[in-house]
């Protein structure tokens, strides 16, 4: 792990196990704000999808750090909700590779504004 990384993420040295490597794209300073993870369904309701939304948007707008997925449903609507220059995405893939392909723009964006870990 680049000692950037370490400088920004301290507390992964208190883990019995973290990943020795971790790549990044965008802004290193969203790591040092308050954060809150939302994740779920792929297929969300309406009701969750407003409410995902609002929620995200609320945080957001106080200064927490929206992280999560990128993936489809629950995780999409909360970078959408923050907005991409208050989100985090953590995905399971090199940062080459913009996946689910249906969120391509949202990650693109998040490249750009937000930060993307891998």
């Amino acid at each position: 792990m680049s000692s950037e990384l370490t400088e920004h993420i301290p507390h992964l040295e208190a883990m019995k196990k973290y990943p020795s490597t971790l790549f990044y794209k965008g802004n290193l300073g969203l790591l040092k704000r308050p954060k809150v993870s939302i994740v779920g369904t792929r297929r969300p309701s309406n009701y969750t999808r407003q409410f995902t939304y609002a929620l995200a948007k609320s945080l957001s707008k106080r200064g927490v750090c929206i992280v999560s997925g990128a993936a489809m449903g629950v995780g999409a609507i909360a970078h959408e909700g923050a907005e991409e220059e208050n989100t985090i995405a953590v995905v399971a893939n090199g940062l080459d590779i913009r996946y689910p392909s249906v969120n391509k723009g949202l990650i693109e964006r998040i490249e750009n504004k937000g930060l993307l870990l891998s």
